[in-house]
């Protein structure tokens, strides 16, 4: 009877010591609470409690992620996006924010999560389709500053949200393709008009410095680039001649000057076949 008594008191005291021993690691927190009451924070290492009178409640404060599922949002133009964000956050070390984290909040993982959902439909309710999709970034950290804000009165800090991917309707995406294919061909045009405008400039500097003659050598350079590119047939209107003017013995004979000008690179038996 003495040995069963003796080896009940032994179970009993191991079960004490058991409940009473605490070891935290180095990222690990433990809210002990007595009788219901807030009593302390344990650190790491090796701590101990009241068995049966204390209990405890541990908190890590590592950096966690957490994935906003993806949100369907209106924004300012009146465009339905679906927006993907990631929210990077963790639980600030003072004994009195961890204290506020367990106390402050049911669960302050998901009143994050809620937040960051609550707070992304209204960022991107602020701006215009084209600028979520330019100014990515600078959005998120709008996000992240309101959300941080929001979350620092339970001891949350919020170290960073991502924006990971903005989904927009195949309508949008046509229309949008589209205008940067209008857009490419505008900037082509100016592009191309531009150079006109700039050889033109050139060549009124050039027909100031030549005379006539300048007008003569556009012409000829006109018709020497389109006898390069291999065609068989060269035609020549009457009001490009270099001269309109005289007898039709000179314009036979400024005629007979551009086709000699044009022997060398095109075969004319070939531009009379026909």
């Amino acid at each position: 009877m003495f040995q069963i008594i003796l080896v009940g008191i032994i179970l009993l005291a191991l079960i004490v010591v058991i409940r009473s021993v605490v070891i935290n690691q180095e990222y690990e927190r433990a809210i002990v609470f007595r009788l219901g009451s807030f009593s302390r924070v344990l650190g790491p290492g090796l701590n101990f409690i009241i068995p049966f009178v204390e209990w405890i409640k541990k908190v890590d404060y590592r950096i966690k992620t957490v994935n906003v599922q993806p949100q369907k949002v209106l924004t300012k133009d009146n465009v339905t996006v679906t927006v993907d964000a990631i929210i990077f956050y963790k639980i600030k070390r003072s004994d009195d924010e961890i204290k506020d984290t367990i106390l402050e909040v049911e669960d302050f993982n998901e009143v994050t999560v809620n937040y960051g959902k609550t707070m992304l439909r209204a960022e991107i309710g602020k701006v215009v389709l084209d600028d979520l999709l330019s100014k990515r970034d600078e959005i998120a950290e709008e996000l992240r500053k309101d959300l941080d804000e929001s979350t620092d009165e339970f001891g949350v800090t919020i170290r960073d949200v991502e924006i990971r991917d903005v989904s927009i309707p195949d309508s949008m995406e046509r229309a949008m393709a589209a205008e940067a294919e209008a857009e490419r061909e505008r900037r082509a045009r100016i592009k191309s008009a531009e150079g006109e405008l700039q050889a033109a400039a050139r060549t009124r500097l050039a027909s100031e410095i030549l005379g006539d003659g300048g007008y003569k050598l556009r012409t000829l350079q006109t018709i020497d680039k389109v006898a390069v590119e291999n065609s068989t047939v060269v035609t020549i209107p009457a009001e490009l001649m270099p001269s309109q003017k005289g007898s039709d013995e000179e314009k036979v004979s400024d005629v007979s000057e551009v086709i000699n000008k044009l022997k060398d690179s095109v075969e004319f038996d070939d531009l009379f076949n026909i």
